[in-house]
């Protein structure tokens, strides 16, 4: 099938180029003179129309220079086919030049992302120290500024959530061009990838937060939770008071009810975790412990510290000693690995284990339960940290069995009974009942109530458009779909736009990022730079051309892209904007995974986009772990405490006061 010509070469050198070497790549096809064949129509369609050959980055990539090789690009004028005897060896060949060439537009487009960060970061501080000088309103009414008619010319951005998505946002956002408004059940941000450390005491809860009002003192804030949205009336009704990730309906009904209306609104509730007996029977909050919250952390400590205690008293047998000290830990990523390892290392430091042998074992505070102790881990894939490579993953396994960790991998949770016994099935088939003291139930996420209303209460003919593209698993997982500009499908155009776990992109490219604090962070200082940066984000401005439209304007779900008319008409805006006058979309740039294992040793996948740098496990990628877990801190009082805590556990022991 010929799906290119020399025409159409003159379109877009540098993005035919791209898609035609792809393809030859993909599918073994051939130069031949005038025309890329390809052998395969199917995915040759696939290549010339999934984003995944195609990026965005490239098509609006501003140095040519970079990508653009001619070398790659030469054809011949006339059709000669090659020797039969010479063909293998010149189809060899032009799959090494399609390599190569791909190598490079690689490393390339990784530079491209890297200056755009680069400029970025430079906005984002000159944004920050302006707003050392900034007049802060000091009404204690917080809706005051916000229902003010002569603020009109300053659209009231109202962000839901304080989590990764939401802080990035608010750190980021210019309020100089907006009234701001964070709501929230909670007044704080938190450091989540140390939620399992904070739970044993390693470090403290009060040293991994930031109160909302210190991240940015020009945005407003209001202590209440999200009940209902209505994304066509731009209204959001709020119960106000503090609240849980753990909805309680009865708790919900005594508080004060209000309504908050908005001109955009930014999306980022979060996800809670799976805990309800639908899923799993037997599990809900009064038969387990889950770890996505502060409140789960300081539950969590205290009831380990509790069954050490309880262990502890007399007229108690052997087996009873071992059940209430066997803990039982269910999900094999990042967020169960690190707390069991978290864990082996507080019960090795409490029970003496570490110093086995040494008269300082006898001193420890539990010292004579160490033999009682049992931790399980159970995972019901194949391996430990599927997201990191299958090396690092091997040597998680052998770390915290190590550690005497039982690792129960391909192990399926079917029944929760009671809070003290759990029924899994091995990889054999055959069922087993855990007697256990404490259950962890750190497996999934699902929707928070207000992300499940809000799809309900979306246009439901326009959704219904999306989710044709959209992967069913996503529609059951209850995440936003968002076009790549974060602009929620079956809104009111450009006034509703969803970040983080509780968003999935859909259109094109059917697949969707994950649901982690990295991606969050990202996409909450996009959108942030997205509004500071004046594009509009709806349909239907003057300006907007009919070419401007997409070819399908009978799916009024994908907007056109996020265009500066500004920047058209005004050089030094363009310049501002590093000649986007078009918004480009987000783009993820991952820069690896991190995970604790215990015993001073942990896992550092380093990348750079697609590209892994380097990977170590133990001593090295714990000192890995530890450097980058203390410069990601948000601020440099965060910092300064948590290397204190560490250094005060490491010298004066562990606090096993039950509080």
């Amino acid at each position: 099938m010929t799906i290119l010509s020399r025409d159409l070469l003159c379109v877009n050198a540098r993005t035919i180029a791209f898609v035609a070497l792809v393809s030859a790549l993909l599918n073994g096809g051939r130069f031949s003179g005038s025309i890329i064949e390809i052998t395969s129509s199917r995915y040759a369609a696939e290549a010339f129309l999934s984003p995944k050959c195609v990026p965005n980055a490239f098509v609006q990539s501003r140095s040519s220079r970079l990508i653009g090789s001619s070398k790659y690009l030469k054809m011949k004028a006339s059709d000669p086919r090659p020797n039969p005897k010479q063909k293998n060896e010149d189809e060899l060949s032009k799959i090494d030049q399609v390599q190569s060439f791909m190598r490079d537009m690689t490393i390339n487009l990784m530079i491209n992302q890297l200056i755009d960060k680069i400029f970025d970061t430079v906005e984002d501080v000159s944004l920050m120290f302006r707003r050392h000088f900034a007049q802060y309103s000091t009404d204690a009414n917080a809706l005051s500024e916000w229902n003010d008619p002569d603020q009109s010319h300053k659209p009231r951005v109202l962000v839901i959530g304080s989590g990764w998505a939401s802080h990035a946002f608010i750190k980021c956002i210019d309020t100089d061009l907006y009234r701001v408004l964070v709501i929230s059940p909670t007044n704080y941000f938190v450091f989540t990838p140390m939620l399992a450390s904070s739970s044993v005491g390693t470090t403290e809860v009060r040293s991994i937060v930031e109160s909302i009002r210190e991240s940015n003192p020009t945005v407003k804030f209001l202590e209440g939770k999200g009940l209902d949205m209505d994304a066509e009336s731009k209204r959001l009704k709020v119960a106000m008071g503090e609240g849980d990730i753990i909805p309680n309906d009865d708790d919900d009904e005594e508080k004060e009810v209000i309504e908050v209306p908005y001109d955009i609104a930014i999306f980022a509730p979060g996800v809670g975790p799976i805990s309800s007996s639908r899923h799993i029977p037997g599990l809900s909050p009064q038969n387990v412990y889950f770890l996505k919250s502060i409140n789960d952390s300081r539950r969590l400590r205290s009831a380990v510290i509790g069954l050490l205690e309880n262990a502890s008293q007399p007229n108690l047998s052997d087996e009873e000693r071992k059940r209430l000290l066997t803990f039982v830990i269910t999900g094999g990523g990042p967020t169960g690995v690190e707390l069991t390892g978290e864990l082996t290392d507080f019960l090795n430091d409490v029970t003496g284990k570490k110093n086995s042998g040494s008269d300082r074992q006898n001193i420890a505070p539990f010292a004579s339960l160490g033999k009682y102790i049992g931790i399980k881990l159970i995972q019901r894939g194949a391996d430990l940290l599927p997201m990191f490579d299958e090396g690092l993953r091997e040597s998680a396994k052998i770390a915290l069995e190590k550690a005497g960790v039982e690792v129960m991998i391909s192990t399926r949770v079917d029944n929760i009974q009671s809070s003290e016994m759990i029924v899994v099935t091995n990889e054999d088939g055959e069922k087993e009942n855990i007697r256990c003291g404490i259950i962890v139930w750190a497996a999934g996420t699902k929707p928070v109530q207000l992300s499940e209303k809000l799809l309900s209460n979306l246009d439901k003919d326009s959704l219904d458009k999306g989710l044709i593209t959209m992967p069913s698993s996503m529609s059951e997982r209850g995440r936003i779909p968002v076009d790549r500009w974060q602009r929620v499908l079956g809104a009111a155009p450009g006034s509703l736009l969803a970040i983080g776990d509780a968003s999935g992109t859909v259109g094109e490219d059917t697949s969707y990022l994950p649901q982690t604090a990295q991606v969050a962070a990202q996409q909450g200082a996009y959108v942030a730079r997205l509004l500071n940066r004046r594009y509009s984000l709806r349909r239907g401005d003057s300006s907007l051309l009919d070419e401007d439209l997409p070819e399908d304007t009978s799916n009024e779900l994908f907007l056109p892209p996020p265009k500066s008319f500004e920047a058209e008409e005004d050089d030094f805006i363009k310049f501002k904007l590093r000649g986007h006058v078009i918004a480009k979309p987000f783009q993820f740039l991952n820069l690896g995974q991190l995970a604790y294992t215990g015993g001073g040793e942990a896992l550092s996948q380093v990348e750079l986009g697609n590209k892994k740098l380097f990977s170590q496990a133990g001593s090295v990628g714990f000192l890995l772990w530890r450097s980058v877990y203390v410069v990601k801190q948000v601020s440099t009082k965060s910092r300064i405490l948590v290397i204190f805590d560490w250094c005060k556990t490491k010298i004066f022991g562990r606090d096993v006061t039950r509080i």
